[in-house]
């Protein structure tokens, strides 16, 4: 009786790990060579379907599922999850009856099961059929936890984990192995809120980013690039200098460092160190902020630091230094004037002006890296370090019932909703918040994947996963003994010459984006059109050949077509969220048009908006080249 159900296993087992060998051979190859586990017994359940009991380490035994029908047990515990769910996180596999349920019950989410026992995931792939959900990506299993792996596997699904992510804890897992459930929720709850800042960044500031990337046009056509700098500092230690609280403790130690390791300053701390004698290699910047101002109004004209600096920041600034400036490569700004074909050399794209000095530091080739001021966190119940520029801001506010330490308390409360409890470079509790919190993911995800040594010498703040903690004078001890030679490829300085190349280049986008607004305000009458002709076919296929034709023309002008979609991702999300609920309810027929031609009718409507928004951006752009070129003329 039993060789039947053997064989069935057999075949069950097979099909499922040939979908795994293809699409995750390290894992299919340790499910291979997994052992008999006699702390997992197999048993029969009246339903004839099976379930296990599983060995505790104090002695005790669990079974996985209900010993009379676990499929229905399954299916009742997944009715709590929404069947339009786009990502599912399921913390322990049993034999896979909740996954099963899960993905019959949410059809195009992407199930995320977390199984600590090897051996439990063997046998639910000798149990269930789900060769076809592995193929597909829809099932991916995860039995080690590794941050980073995990970030990265999950960042491509940014847009459905924070939008529609359900969690689903098979209770019998959790009582076998709660330390490792536990540090898997830990990690789903990081990703998600990593995820929302993120997404709510991208919302909020996409459009302000990308019309201040624009406006820049003309520092961006004139100013220098970084490659010259590409490995010029290649094996020589790097400082980047914070603005955390624990700067103060060893900033008295960067003068004599100064000369023996390329110094890189943050914008923040620019004057600070310049008042201290120490006058930076590099100093970045990154906010189009006004109040980023404050950084360099009081820098002295005879200072060469360099700026490096994103051009979506304010081009104040870019008037304010008084040394060269460098211009990190941008694809939207390229796309924008890619008939001149500038292509300056990109970074990767940072959260703050400490990603960006890390990423430089990076580019020229530095190891170690560094890092001073970088808490990330609330030490010592300040937010920054004394004697920043945000003493200048807070100044007028000061007096005898509000000192700078009140303020600096103020500035940590005033985020109280969304403080977290987190572990020090020590292992001691330290609070962070949400948005600090996202940028040590962005820094520990950057740190695994680095070819430099990271050093982390604030002694002070959060921990940092890839960094090694060392004090400061331990770190200049060790790696920055001796003087360096910082020679590097002279700085060309700005080139105005061609300011008329780029005014044609955004000539051109603007008459893309008047076609762009026309083709989209005559498709919008034919898809209403549309809607009422459903039951026509003749009229259907006529009014479908104008819409074929109309999206023909906007094709010639796709290039500019994607930068208006780019400074409207509000409108993309909506189409992606709408696309997979029409999915999901499995519709088919004119109900499923019906939901289509809505999704379109409010995506082309926003389009339309957004070229004649376009259309105003570029004119304002056109008219600030007139000024800089006029203004460049006068100073000549």
């Amino acid at each position: 009786m039993t060789a039947p159900a053997l064989n069935l296993a057999e075949a069950v087992l097979a099909e499922n790990l040939a979908a795994l060998w293809a699409i995750d051979p390290c894992l299919a190859r340790m499910l291979e060579a997994v052992s008999d586990d006699e702390t997992i017994v197999l048993e029969p359940t009246r339903s004839g379907d099976r379930t296990a009991a599983c060995r505790c380490e104090d002695g005790t035994s669990v079974y996985l599922h209900s010993r009379y029908d676990p499929k229905v047990e399954a299916e009742r515990q997944i009715s709590k999850i929404d069947g339009e769910t786009l990502d599912i996180s399921m913390l322990g596999m049993g034999l896979g009856y909740p996954a099963r349920a899960a993905l019959d019950r949410a059809p195009v989410a992407t199930v995320w099961v977390f199984e600590s026992r090897p051996a439990v995931l063997l046998a639910a792939l000798q149990t269930i059929d789900f060769a076809t959900a592995i193929m597909q990506r829809k099932l991916r299993f995860i039995t080690e936890l590794d941050k980073g792996k995990l970030f990265a596997d999950w960042t491509p699904h940014l847009a459905a984990a924070t939008t529609s992510r359900q969690r689903y804890d098979h209770a019998a897992s959790l009582r076998i192995d709660p330390a490792f459930y536990n540090r898997a929720g830990e990690l789903i709850e990081e990703f998600i809120a990593y995820g929302k800042t993120t997404i709510n960044t991208l919302i909020l500031n996409g459009c302000r980013t990308c019309e201040n990337l624009a406006r820049n046009i003309p520092w961006y056509a004139a100013a220098g690039g970084i490659g010259r700098l590409k490995n010029a500092m290649a094996g020589k230690p790097a400082i980047i200098v914070s603005a955390g609280p624990s700067l103060r403790k060893n900033k008295h130690l960067l003068k004599d460092a100064a000369g023996r390791a390329v110094m890189i300053s943050v914008q923040t701390t620019f004057q600070q160190l310049i008042d201290l004698g120490v006058e930076p290699d590099f100093v970045t910047s990154l906010d189009y902020h006004d109040i980023c101002t404050q950084f360099f109004q009081h820098i002295p004209a005879h200072v060469r630091t360099e700026l490096v600096a994103e051009p979506k920041a304010t081009p104040k600034v870019f008037d304010l230094h008084p040394g060269p400036l460098s211009l990190v490569g941008n694809d939207f700004v390229e796309r924008l004037l890619f008939e001149m074909k500038i292509d300056k050399p990109r970074l990767n794209a940072g959260a703050t002006v400490a990603h960006l000095a890390f990423y430089l530091a990076e580019h020229l080739g530095c190891s170690p890296i560094i890092f001073v001021g970088q808490d990330l966190g609330f030490s010592d119940g300040l937010a920054y370090t004394p004697g920043t520029s945000y003493d200048d801001l807070w100044r007028p506010e000061l007096g005898r019932y509000n000192t700078v330490e009140m303020m600096q308390w103020q500035r940590i409360v005033r985020d109280r909703n969304i403080l977290r409890n987190v572990p020090d470079f020590r292992g001691k509790p330290t609070y962070t918040e949400e948005r600090l919190y996202t940028y040590l993911q962005q820094f520990e995800r950057d740190f695994a994947n680095s070819k430099s040594r990271i050093i982390d010498a604030t002694e002070g703040g959060v921990a940092k996963a890839g960094a090694t903690h060392m004090p400061l004078a331990e770190a200049l001890a060790e790696f920055c003994v001796s003087p360096i030679d910082k020679t590097m490829p002279a700085h060309a300085g700005a080139d105005w010459s061609r300011l008329d190349e780029a005014e044609a280049c955004l000539i051109n986008r603007r008459e893309d984006a008047v076609e762009i607004e026309r083709i989209s305000r005559e498709t919008l009458p034919l898809l209403k059109q549309m809607m009422a002709a459903l039951d026509d076919s003749a009229e259907l296929a006529r009014l479908i050949a104008g819409t074929d034709a109309l999206r023909a023309e906007i094709n010639q002008c796709s290039a500019t077509y994607e930068l208006i979609t780019q400074m409207s991702q509000r409108s993309e999300l909506d189409r992606f969220a709408a696309d997979r609920r029409i999915e999901a309810a499995g519709l088919s027929g004119s109900e499923k048009q019906t939901c289509q031609l809505r999704r379109d009718l409010d995506n082309v409507a926003h389009i339309a908006n957004a070229a004649a928004d376009f259309q105003m951006l570029m004119s304002e752009c056109i008219d600030a080249i007139h000024t800089t070129a006029e203004r460049k003329r006068v100073a000549a």
